[in-house]
């Protein structure tokens, strides 16, 4: 083999050198294109987190009241567009929910635990302002659950707002020392767990807002706790009433039953009209369920046969009874319309004109009292079990009360 040439072997150093270039430059672009790969990956998924914390929800969601499922209901429509704040973030965590605190207890016995909703957004203003709304559920002040209310947990817990749902002592008769006002005093003691449990989260408990809301019963102690409690553990913006008695004295206790007649005007005189015309009557003509919920308010004191003799025999109350006149004086204070003032929170209300528990014509007497920043929805055909889901005008009712809690929310919680 004949020996290169000098020309020859400086063609080869330099194809040499070619190569070499052209390797770095190909390992160069590999790089780029790798550094590239994940720049985009991580970019893709940083969009994927973000659009999860503001998707938008279609608001549909299954309704349970008391044992009775109403399916798909639509909370929302095309105008108004739930926002989903939440982003995973622990144990607890539920795609449609948020993290959620479930079962602490708060008090003495098993009645006494409540779930706590944490939306994601809460969490990233830790040190700013937080709003808590939390609903108190129904049952005749001696039945239902937490569970029953949960709903309403999720749309608001949903919207980025702190939800809870709590547990009571129940006054069936199972439980020691059992009265209205340790219902009250439980409320406290769950406000108060609550704010315990989100200052180990690091929340600033200086910037807490609270409201209340209930359903029946649990809005009769919504607007007891509200008018009455002035040393709420956390301030008070408002409270949403939902069908609750505002006392349960017989003249609260009448229901319309003209549906042609909307009542839109629910003043005390226009109830007077009412009556005349028998556009509205008495839900029940006994008085003796009345005096047994009277009664149960301050821990049963009154035996079977003295409530027997708080009556007349057409079973109205006799008001001249000397016993009657004494539970009169201490229940009262059991009857948040007795406590309204132009001083109390702002209460937005919803009551139904086919209610045979409660009556529309409860709202006349909480306007009598109050005449500043007091809301009424009136669900025409709607009966005590809230309000009927099974036609349009029933869900466009639950549409609108969801609407008003939001404008309260916006307009008295602090930005």
């Amino acid at each position: 083999m004949e020996p290169l040439t000098e020309k020859e072997l400086d063609n080869n150093t330099s194809s040499k050198k070619i190569k070499i270039v052209l390797g770095i430059l190909i390992a160069v672009i590999i790089v780029l294109i790798i550094v590239l790969i994940i720049v985009i990956a991580t970019k893709k998924t940083e969009t994927i987190t973000v659009e999860k914390i503001v998707e938008k929800e279609t608001g549909n969601i299954d309704w349970r009241f008391y044992g009775t499922i109403f399916p798909n209901i639509s909370y929302a429509n095309d105008n108004n567009i739930i926002i989903n704040s939440f982003k995973e973030n622990g144990a607890n965590y539920n795609s449609t929910i948020g993290n959620i605190n479930d079962g602490k207890d708060y008090e003495k016995n098993e009645r006494n635990i409540y779930s706590l909703y944490i939306p994601y957004s809460a969490t990233q203003r830790k040190s700013e302002n937080n709003h808590i709304i939390l609903f108190i559920h129904g049952g005749s002040w001696v039945g239902g659950d937490k569970e029953s209310l949960e709903p309403f947990c999720k749309i608001y817990a949903q919207m980025g707002y702190i939800t809870a749902t709590l547990g009571y002592t129940l006054l069936n008769g199972n439980y020691k020392n059992y009265n209205i006002f340790r219902q009250l005093d439980e409320i406290t003691a769950c406000i108060q767990s609550i704010i315990a449990q989100l200052k180990e989260q690091k929340f600033d408990e200086n910037k807490f807002e609270i409201a209340l809301a209930g359903y029946s019963a649990g809005a009769h102690l919504t607007l007891l706790y509200s008018y009455l409690m002035k040393n709420s553990p956390i301030p008070i913006k408002f409270a949403v009433n939902i069908c609750g008695p505002v006392s349960l004295e017989p003249k609260y206790f009448y229901k319309n039953v003209i549906f042609n007649n909307t009542l839109d005007s629910l003043g005390i005189e226009d109830i007077k009209k009412a009556l005349d015309n028998k556009s509205i009557v008495r839900i029940n003509e006994d008085d003796s369920t009345l005096l047994y919920f009277m009664n149960i308010f301050i821990g049963k004191k009154y035996s079977d046969a003295d409530l027997k003799e708080m009556l007349f025999e057409n079973k109205k109350i006799n008001y001249d009874n000397e016993k009657y006149k004494e539970m009169i004086k201490v229940v009262q204070h059991g009857f948040p319309v007795n406590f309204i003032s132009e001083a109390s929170v702002p209460t937005l209300c919803l009551y139904g004109g086919n209610d045979e528990v409660v009556g529309v014509t409860q709202y006349a007497y909480l306007e009598e009292r109050y005449r500043g920043n007091l809301h009424l929805i009136y669900s025409k055909y709607a009966t005590h079990n809230f309000i009927d889901l099974e036609t349009e005008v029933g869900i466009n009712s639950l549409r609108e009360l969801n609407y008003q809690i939001v404008n309260y929310a916006k307009q008295y919680f602090s930005s």
